[in-house]
């Protein structure tokens, strides 16, 4: 015998495997016989019947099938895990090189700067929560945006029914360095109108403190910071969106943001401001348009001005502040400070709050719900010229929409064959909203349900507005509408 098998042998099986040959083969064939007549009887009781053979033979073979099938579904497992580790990796590598910034796990935070636009795998790039897809260009260049598509059908006498390409939003963002960032974002709207909706560039320096310039999105209230067709459960936008704060309400100038606390966020802007009367007594803000003819990206030919002039001396100051409790709710307050005159004798004050309470973060909602409220109001100072050439006076508005998401039996099939995302839900919408522009008061109440075939992405909304008007220009909007809607980011 070897010396390896010397050493893997039993204590009790070397003397046997020292034994001679014929000694060996004696002891075997003893072993052999005494096992031979101890089966025998047993042999005797467990004889099968050829049906139960064929069972006992069924049975082993759906052992064996199951095996394999949990073989497969392990070693599917195993990849995943792997891809999640090397996915996981790469994010803290990520995070600890400072490339993901962002409070990514505020389910409805949205990147309100472009440097909170965090890299994905691959040539797409995504925001933190609103699955936006970026295209990687190269350079350190990204591109994307979104567009929607509505059809309007007036009820009553409200005119023709029509199809309308209203936006298409083509948005292009550019790492210059780690603390230079630029973004750019140019509005086609109807097909025809070309504006530039925002063109700004970051200079980060820490969380605390980071600035920015070029024309930006004011901060006044939450809706006119997120309010991509994609992201809005409604067709239409809110009344007080509308009429007191112009969405998309931006400007020229210079601003800057950033997290005060883990809980405290706010952003402040310096820029030209309103324009809404001339020295001549040409006036754009009334009390059927609002403020919205007065924005600073309108131009107007009624003061022969084109968007981002400067109609005085005088400039705007805008911040909001913002304020998150607990994850999936956040109150925000902000306010902008103006001369909307030429001669900048007049004040225009707009002060609005809001509120986003997500379901799962409120005891007081289901789960599956989120609340919006926002209201906003206009002081608007006016001297005797003011009154003269007949600027309105003091203004107010606000909407409150509850959101409802759910998914039928029947998604869960579509899921199953592959024709859904695993995210695909539909969203049963209400909203009221009114806004009172000095004497002339409209009102609307507008039911929805959207479908969403994947987080957030695209989506096709369908709703029906109630309308009803109130004062001196009574029956200019009181008349109700269909609406549906298609948008997408891409």
């Amino acid at each position: 015998m070897n010396r390896l098998s010397a050493v893997n042998a039993p204590d009790h099986a070397i003397p046997l495997l020292r034994r001679p040959l014929p000694s060996l083969f004696a002891s075997t064939l003893f072993v052999a016989a005494v096992l031979l007549l101890l089966s025998a009887p047993l042999a005797a009781q467990i004889t099968l019947t050829a049906d139960q053979w064929d069972q006992l033979m069924e049975e082993i073979t759906a052992v064996r099938s199951e095996n394999a099938q949990l073989r497969s579904d392990y070693q599917t497992l195993d990849g995943r895990f792997q891809s999640l580790l090397i996915v996981t990796q790469d994010m803290q590598s990520q995070m600890a090189n400072g490339a993901v910034t962002g409070p990514a796990n505020d389910e409805f935070y949205i990147p309100r700067a472009p440097s909170e636009f965090g890299p994905h795998e691959g040539s797409i790039r995504y925001s933190n929560d609103s699955n936006r897809p970026f295209l990687d260009l190269g350079g350190n260049v990204y591109l994307n945006g979104y567009i929607d598509l509505e059809f309007n059908d007036p009820r009553d006498d409200g005119g023709n029914k029509f199809f309308d390409q209203h936006r298409l939003v083509p948005l292009i963002y550019a790492d210059v360095s780690d603390r230079i960032k630029v973004a750019a974002e140019v509005e086609i709207e109807h097909g025809s109108e070309l504006e530039v909706e925002f063109a700004q560039i970051d200079y980060l320096v820490n969380d605390a403190v980071n600035f920015r310039g070029g024309i930006q999105l004011l901060p006044l209230g939450k809706l006119n910071e997120v309010h991509d067709s994609p992201l809005q459960d409604l067709t239409a936008r809110p009344l007080v969106n509308r009429y007191i704060i112009p969405t998309t309400l931006r400007d020229a100038g210079v601003g800057v943001f950033g997290q005060i606390s883990e809980t405290v966020s706010y952003n402040a802007t310096i820029t030209n401001g309103f324009k809404g009367l001339n020295n001549d007594g040409k006036n754009v803000i009334t009390n059927k348009a609002g403020l919205r003819d007065a924005a600073p990206h309108k131009s107007n030919s009624t003061l022969d001005v084109d968007p981002f002039d400067q109609i005085n001396d005088e400039l705007a100051f805008t911040g909001r502040i913002a304020y998150t409790p607990v994850l999936g709710i956040e109150a925000g307050a902000s306010a902008l400070i103006d001369q909307y005159d030429e001669g900048g004798d007049n004040a225009l004050q707009i002060y609005a709050l809001d509120l986003t309470v997500d379901g799962k973060a409120c005891n007081l909602l289901p789960d599956n719900t989120e609340l919006l409220i926002e209201s906003a109001w206009a002081n608007i100072q006016r001297d005797d010229f003011a009154k003269m050439s007949g600027v309105a006076n003091d203004m107010y508005g606000y909407y409150a929409q509850l959101n409802t998401h759910f998914e039928p039996p029947f998604l869960d099939a579509l899921k199953d064959a592959g024709d859904l995302d695993e995210d695909a839900h539909f969203t049963f919408v209400t909203r009221h909203g009114m806004v009172d522009l000095d004497g002339y008061e409209m009102t609307r109440t507008t039911v929805g349900l959207n479908f969403r075939p994947n987080a957030s992405d695209t989506v096709f909304k369908l709703d029906y507005q109630f309308n009803s008007d109130s004062g001196e220009h009574k029956g200019s909007n009181d008349d109700d509408a269909l609406l549906f809607s298609w948008a997408t980011y891409f």
